[in-house]
């Protein structure tokens, strides 16, 4: 399967020095990545490499320009055991940049082993100074890993703004050593057994050594090999967070001999505690946490860890293991066997770049499957390699993802491969290209229907999909393409046609002689073909998309365009008279995708060929066929874009004869007033032309089967839907003002003519008129493809050239046809006015009949309901009610019963009143001798 992912061809990025020799072979080239940390920040990666060169230097280089940054000299009797490591310090308060380079060298005539540290500060004013430090370790293996440690929160320097971390180097025999940053000062050493104690067979080992190290953050360690468990980091006070307490951690591979073939290989993970005392009060410089044994069980000359992601990667005897490393166990996830595979680079999590010999590829390792590829030989890398021991194949490194770049070395030469990843995809890279994606390719996009009850035959399974990739199925497209480009070569059209014919699945007719006698095979096979191509009953049967391209590059050619040449088309048709051609249209095929696929050779260094094509493809259909009968075809079937509707739109006006120059007027004015250049003679052959394109004109504007109507109604119908943007950069770019401005002219027309202008101030129209009147839509179709319009030439643009168009551009009458140009033009402002209020007033009606029509269905609605049946209660008649009387009697704070005065007991009486209420008060209860219960009224008399 295409993939689109794509390996640009390497390029050598910068040619190196080469090495001296060391005492046990050839010199070697060793690379390491630079690193950038600002103050109170996080260290990140810089596109900069450091490359160390046996007995010659040290260079600093940035990727970006291909330069040389900076470099430190070594003796030539030095030689590096490991990758250098940079880091570029930048203060927060100060503008100096401070530049730590650390390398281990080995001498191999004292056979000294030093640490050496290569520090450059460049200050605000751009002045550089350079010291060096240097420390002679006393480890009997070489340092094969050098890092430098976190900053610390407490700075033992908070005045010079420095970082004040520290420098961790590790042996091949698993000796820690941990110097000053600044000074390279020996703070401690961890001696070998701190990995061997925690192995299960601590006693037995033998050969132990230290294949790879790698240092990370406890954070990320956290997330991603441990699921965000943090269960065994609980040996810390402190708990491990991100933006908080976050120790330094050692992520090494080790190895010791198991049997006379074997070696045992394990997983260590070790924290720095960052001189504070662990919870079991050991006090120890380097704690191990976690000890798990490799699956395999293979001997790698590679390693790559990616702690965030949990994964890890070796290569050994041309095959790619990966591993997925969950709760800090690694588990054997896939193999990937590549033949010849020297060296690899991950890219992401489905992809890896792979180096052979012969050539560049991008694997997924997960599924097995092949993504891209791109051949490699000594021309790639701009000749062989000078020196006889070097290895030929390329060298990756690592990779760049923010500028989507591995770094490879080979020989002396620092290679750069680009990887062009899909243009289409956002900012996290999935898998393309993969097996997986087969999946349902070639299954159609019909809604699954309901189950049947008839049989169905287990033959239909024997007929392969369109898109399939079977070995018979591709056997078989191999020999039958080989086929048809013999016959093609051979200029046997018959032939060529019947075979694309079986394959697309159409039935063909071969033509009678005159006396009723078919053709032989030989007659057919000298003559051009005449069997006709019989159109289906229903639709077109679905093909294979190889073959749907395939005959798109045999009946079209691509031309590449003459310097000078505006006029020449760059798309060319190589058989316009043959079925091929009619069943590409009328099937729907000739998209811009598939003839950009067809032609991808041609049209790949191409910026604008989605416009070219749109353009051209129109013209070619309008020469093959003059009536526009294949054009018309083309734009009711086929995917178009707003170039290709705007080109056919042009190509439909144009053979109308409603599209016409600025200057048009003013030529007929000129061969006008000169009428004794020519005599009566010329100018009545003028009139009787003339006199003949009106009546064409009318006719096909008249006949509505006529294919340009429909033509031009499909085109406007499916411009009208494409996006406003489009359609106004594709009028600018094919329309010139003049032409914007008559199309808007026809525009206004079938508005006049549909009766959306005339509607509101006619009286009531006749029967035949109502019956065709234009639906809805087409109000909305005008409207917009207007508006785009206007916007493609401007308000001033339209008015001015509207003038022009009518006559106003120069003469003696110009002000007089200015003045009837602007008088129309307020006409019709003033009767789409009246239309609007007319509109505004008949929504008003309408929504009061609606308001109306809502209540009476509502009331309707209530009026059905079941009546009530009648009830008896014991009850008082409605509006009133019964009340306790006031009491005659009060009694006061200390106890004392005394009796209530008439104004009190009026006023607690009123009290008791609502509003709009009428009580009698008689005399009788306010001496307190009425009854128990007092009647009262409430409303109005």
């Amino acid at each position: 399967m295409a993939s689109k992912l794509h390996i640009n061809k390497p390029y050598v990025l910068k040619t190196l020095s080469h090495p001296l020799d060391r005492p046990d072979g050839p010199g070697r080239h060793t690379v390491g990545e630079v690193l950038g940390q600002k103050q109170a920040s996080k260290r990140r990666k810089r596109s900069e490499l450091s490359v160390s060169v046996d007995g010659d230097a040290i260079h600093l280089y940035d990727i970006s320009s291909s330069q040389a940054l900076t470099s430190y000299l070594v003796p030539p009797q030095s030689f590096f055991t490991c990758p250098a490591y940079s880091l570029r310090w930048r203060p927060a308060a100060t503008g100096n940049i401070t530049r730590y380079t650390y390398a281990s060298t080995k001498n191999t005539l004292s056979a000294k082993s030093e640490v050496k540290l290569f520090k450059d500060v460049v200050s605000e004013s751009g002045t550089s100074t350079t010291t060096t430090a240097t420390h002679v370790h006393r480890c009997d293996a070489p340092i094969i890993f050098l890092a430098a440690t976190s900053a610390k929160k407490s700075n033992p320097y908070p005045d010079q703004a420095l970082p004040g971390y520290g420098v961790v180097a590790v042996a091949a025999d698993g000796t820690i050593l941990s110097l000053h940053g600044e000074t390279l000062e020996k703070k401690w050493q961890s001696a070998p057994a701190i990995f061997v104690q925690e192995l299960s067979s601590a006693s037995g080992v033998s050969d132990f050594r230290v294949e790879f190290v790698q240092s990370s953050l406890a954070a990320d360690v956290i997330d991603g090999m441990f699921g965000g468990k943090s269960d065994l980091f609980g040996v810390f006070q402190e708990k491990v967070h991100r933006e908080g307490f976050n120790p330094d951690i050692l992520i090494a591979i080790t190895s010791f001999q198991d049997t006379a073939t074997t070696r045992r290989r394990h997983l260590h993970i070790l924290a720095f505690p960052e001189a504070r005392v662990s919870r079991q009060g050991t006090g120890q410089n380097i704690i191990p946490l976690f000890v798990s044994p490799l699956p395999t069980d293979v001997s790698p000359s590679k390693y790559q860890l990616d702690v965030k992601a949990g994964a890890l990667q070796e290569l050994a005897n041309d095959v790619l293991y990966s591993y997925t490393i969950t709760g800090g166990i690694p588990r054997l996830e896939t193999q990937l066997p590549v033949p010849g595979l020297r060296s690899f680079v991950r890219l992401s999590k489905t992809s890896v770049l792979a180096a052979t010999p012969e050539a560049l590829s991008i694997y997924n390792p997960a599924y097995r499957s092949l993504q891209t590829t791109t051949a490699v030989d000594d021309e790639t890398f701009g000749g062989p390699l000078a020196a006889s021991g070097q290895q030929d194949t390329c060298d990756l490194l690592l990779y760049l993802a923010g500028r989507e770049m591995a770094v490879g070395l080979r020989g002396a030469s620092l290679i750069a491969v680009q990887v062009e990843a899909p243009r289409t995809r956002g900012l996290k890279r999935r898998a393309d290209g993969l097996l997986v994606d087969a999946i349902r390719r070639g299954i159609s996009g019909q809604p699954p229907c309901s189950h049947s009850s008839e049989h169905i035959s287990a033959a239909i399974l024997e007929e392969p999909l369109p898109g399939s990739l079977s070995e018979t199925y591709w056997a078989e497209w191999q020999q039958k393409s080989a086929e048809a480009d013999e016959l093609f070569h051979a200029q046997n059209l018959a032939g060529f046609e019947e075979l694309l014919a079986g394959v697309f699945k159409i039935e063909t007719a071969q033509p009678d002689k005159p006396n009723g006698v078919r053709p032989s095979k030989k007659d057919v096979a000298k003559s051009v073909a005449k069997s006709t191509w019989l159109p289906p009953s229903g639709d077109y049967p679905q093909v294979d998309r190889r073959w749907v391209l395939y005959a798109i590059g045999k009946v079209f050619t691509w031309n590449d365009k003459a310097v000078g040449d505006v006029e020449a088309l760059q798309l060319a048709c190589a058989l316009p008279e043959s079925n091929a051609l009619s069943y590409l249209v009328n099937a729907g095929h000739l998209s811009t995708s598939n003839i950009k696929s067809a032609f991808n050779a041609e049209t790949l260094e191409m910026d604008d060929v989605d416009n070219v094509i749109g353009e051209e493809l129109p013209q070619l259909l309008d020469s093959v066929d003059p009536t526009l009968e294949l054009l018309t075809s083309y734009l009711s079937v086929t995917m178009v874009g707003s170039v290709e509707l705007t080109a056919s739109i042009k190509l439909l006006l144009g053979s109308l004869g409603l599209l016409q120059n600025a200057s048009s007027g003013q030529e007929l004015q000129a061969i006008a007033g000169t009428p004794e250049d020519g005599g009566d003679d010329s100018i009545m052959m003028e009139l009787d032309r003339a006199e003949e394109e009106l009546q064409i004109t009318e006719y096909y504007l008249g006949n509505e089967s006529d294919s340009r109507a429909r033509g031009l109604s499909v085109a406007f119908s499916k411009l009208a839907a494409c996006p406003a943007a489009h359609t106004v950069q594709s009028l600018r770019r094919l329309f010139k003002p003049e032409e914007v401005i008559c199309l808007m002219n026809i525009l206004r027309m079938e508005l006049i003519k549909d009766g959306w202008t005339t509607r509101y101030l006619d009286g009531p129209a006749d029967a035949e008129e109502e019956a065709d009147t234009a639906s809805n839509e087409s109000i909305q179709l005008i409207s917009n493809l207007l508006c785009r319009c206007l916007d493609s030439v401007g308000l001033g643009g339209w008015m001015g050239f509207d003038m022009m168009l009518t006559g106003g551009g120069g003469g003696d009458h110009a002000d007089d046809e200015a003045v009837d140009f602007f008088g129309q033009f307020q006409a019709e402002v003033s009767v789409a006015l009246e239309g609007i209020f007319e509109a505004v007033r008949l929504q008003g009606s309408l929504s009061e009949a609606v308001g109306y029509a809502n209540r009476a269905r509502a009331a309707a609605a209530g009026a059905h309901l079941s009546k009530g049946s009648a009830v008896r209660s014991q009850a008082l008649p409605f509006g009133l009610k019964t009340d306790a009387p006031v009491s005659a009697d009060r009694v006061r704070s200390g106890g004392e019963v005394v009796a209530r005065s008439r104004r009190q007991m009026g006023l607690f009486q009123s009290k008791k009143q609502k509003a709009y209420s009428v009580t009698r008060i008689s005399e009788e209860s306010l001496q307190g001798r009425l009854g128990a219960v007092v009647v009262k009224q409430e409303g109005g008399i």
